[in-house]
């Protein structure tokens, strides 16, 4: 077992809130998810999957659950937290993925992601290993073991509902999605 630091909130929403939030991202018009950097651009080698285009009063009601909780990741994390970008909602069809990167707060990288302190994500479908109407099969969220080289893994593939947040600076990827659609909303706490 590896050891990461992460705070998981099961229901964090409810199965009536997972349901809309879901209807919703099928319905939403959305382009391709960028890859946060200085020159936020589409790179379909490192990330592909889709960034819905919710309304505003959708992003403005998770933006309030996900400040709501703030204060309480800030304790368990041990740092000071003043905000949260705007969520992104995302759907991951079949081949979709995200490697293995972090996503701020590092030495390596001097962009404005520098200034997340923790990543969030909310879990909004269910994950089957076979092809069940409303599931998904890959897309494993899956956490890299800190010891540089080591080849040790932490896969979470959570219901929905479930919140789960980490340290920004923490090595993580999606595997790819094998069937069915992938729902989550991501953040980042500054």
């Amino acid at each position: 077992m590896i050891d990461i630091d992460l705070l998981q909130i099961d229901d964090f929403l409810d199965a009536a809130a997972c349901e809309r939030l879901r209807a919703e991202l099928r319905e939403s018009a959305g382009a391709a998810a960028t890859v946060h950097g200085t020159d936020a651009a589409v790179q379909p080698l490192v990330r592909r999957t889709t960034r819905a285009a919710m309304p505003p009063a959708v992003r403005d009601r998770v933006t309030a659950l996900l400040l709501a909780r703030k204060d309480a990741l800030a304790r368990h994390f041990g740092v000071t937290l003043t905000t949260c970008e705007e969520p992104q909602f995302l759907r991951y069809g079949p081949g979709d993925y995200f490697v293995a990167h972090q996503d701020g707060n590092t030495p390596i990288i001097f962009d404005d992601s520098r200034f997340r302190r923790v990543s969030a994500i909310i879990f909004l479908s269910t994950s089957s290993p076979e092809p069940l109407p409303g599931t998904y099969g890959g897309g494993v969220l899956t956490f890299h073991d800190p010891v540089f080289g080591s080849p040790r893994r932490l896969p979470l593939t959570p219901p929905p509902g479930t919140f789960v947040a980490f340290r920004a600076e923490t090595t993580h990827e999606v595997t790819p999605v094998t069937h069915g659609e992938r729902f989550t909303i991501v953040s980042w706490y500054r």
